[in-house]
């Protein structure tokens, strides 16, 4: 194991994966610890009920802003991460304005049907959302700035930033603007306040960092803008549906359960999300090498790379999984004594990311590679059965329904996709221990 260890030093690029990923991993262990303060802030000052609406908040936030980003990121990571495409800057700022146009309209669309929202679609209406959707709805917009930003800077590797953007600054700068709110007034309407004031930050910091790394400013694009952001439109829809797929249990959970039930559930779902951070950190810096490797043809390399890096986050999500399992009532506990409710939710989503670090970066690797309507289609019928089952199961099980039947989905797309890559493209993304890595 040791010399393996030092043989991945001495090549290049799986140094650059190794030493890179763990300064992402570092920047999304801090990111995330910031943001379970900002969880255990409200947890511990509102309660599991206040908790719980903030959740449900969240997740009309990230459903609406993945479709108002039209894919965009996605589109700009792959563009810009050939040095050839730098010259053509125009395209970045024009993709940041057609999306923060497409973001508002989708937002005001829902401010003006919020009561349709709040009082015909759940079970019991929730006017105690009326409140929150202005603060939650205005941020879409920013967010989607800012997350176009993140994906330039990620085309460039500049990992750090990236990964600072990406998650971590949204919380870290809510956590700091709901510690100072909340010395003046402790309406629990402050915590979507502060998260709005700090998507703000955020987008504004994300896009003068990029504005001041792109050397010659140009309003104009060689590119066609509008079909820069058509072809993305498949990528939007595979984006979407993740999205749809890791918040539309909490959505349902809306429609049936009350708020704290919703609180307890959403803990247990962010304390399982400790083991993809590997993944994440690794994809981070895998996806623009796939794709200069798939431009270039240099097939052999990007398998390579992908071997190396499924094993490498196999071996350090399996050993997070473990631990979280086995210290799972202190990590719930930290919460408050009502979301140990939560374990047996947390064990079933333990699982489902097991099977998501066997499976390997799919949705990255068929995104880079040119097959995203493939990837689309994928996640597509895994949102149907998703949908199919959060709607059967969770009126029955509660909380736990909804997290079996998003693990079921989960596994049926990140293994359908590890499939389609081995049969179509002799691309072994799933953890192979006897398969080696070598030049």
């Amino acid at each position: 194991m040791i010399t393996k260890f030092k043989k991945a030093f001495q090549d290049a690029d799986f140094k650059e994966i190794l030493t890179k990923g763990f300064s992402f991993l570092l920047l999304k262990v801090g990111g995330t610890i910031v943001g379970y303060l900002f969880t255990l802030f409200i947890t511990l000052k509102f309660g599991a009920n206040i908790y719980g609406a903030v959740a449900f908040s969240f997740s009309i936030f990230m459903i609406v802003s993945v479709v108002g980003k039209l894919g965009l990121d996605t589109n700009i990571l792959k563009f810009f991460s050939d040095n050839e495409n730098d010259k053509d800057s125009g395209l970045f700022y024009k993709s940041v304005l057609k999306s923060f146009v497409f973001s508002s309209v989708l937002s005001l669309l829902i401010f003006l049907f919020r009561y349709e929202l709040v009082f015909q679609i759940f079970e019991v209406p929730k006017p105690q959302l009326l409140p929150y959707l202005p603060w939650v709805l205005a941020a879409i917009p920013l967010w989607s700035v800012n997350h176009i930003s993140a994906g330039y800077l990620r085309a460039k590797k500049h990992t750090k930033s990236f990964a600072f953007f990406y998650n971590p600054a949204r919380f870290l700068f809510s956590l700091l603007i709901l510690s100072i709110l909340y010395l003046i007034t402790q309406d629990p309407i402050i915590t979507v306040q502060a998260h709005f004031f700090a998507v703000l930050l955020s987008a504004i910091c994300s896009f003068l960092l990029v504005s001041s790394q792109i050397k010659k400013k140009q309003k104009r694009s060689k590119v066609n803008s509008w079909s820069f952001m058509f072809s993305g439109i498949p990528m939007m829809f595979s984006s979407s549906i993740l999205i749809l797929l890791g918040w539309m249990d909490t959505f349902v959970m809306g429609i049936y359960e009350d708020d704290s039930e919703i609180g307890i559930y959403n803990v247990s779902l962010k304390v399982a999300t400790l083991a993809s951070f590997s993944l994440e950190a690794i994809n981070a810096i895998l996806a623009p090498k796939i794709a200069k490797d798939y431009l270039t043809n240099n097939s052999k390399n990007y398998k390579r790379l992908i071997s190396f890096s499924t094993k490498l986050n196999f071996l350090i999500s399996s050993f997070v999984i473990i631990a979280i399992i086995l210290l799972k009532d202190i990590l719930l506990g930290m919460f408050g004594i009502e979301f140990l409710a939560g374990a047996t939710i947390l064990i079933v989503f333990c699982f489902g990311q097991l099977i998501n670090s066997f499976s390997g970066s799919v949705g990255v690797i068929l995104q880079m590679t040119g097959k995203q309507k493939i990837y689309q289609n994928i996640v597509l019928v895994a949102l149907v059965i998703n949908l199919m089952l959060t709607f059967a199961l969770t009126p029955i099980y509660g909380g736990v329904g909804a997290a079996i039947a998003t693990v079921i989905s989960m596994a049926f797309w990140n293994l359908g996709g590890a499939i389609y890559l081995k049969l179509y493209l002799n691309i072994t993304s799933y953890f192979n221990p006897f398969k080696r890595d070598t030049k």
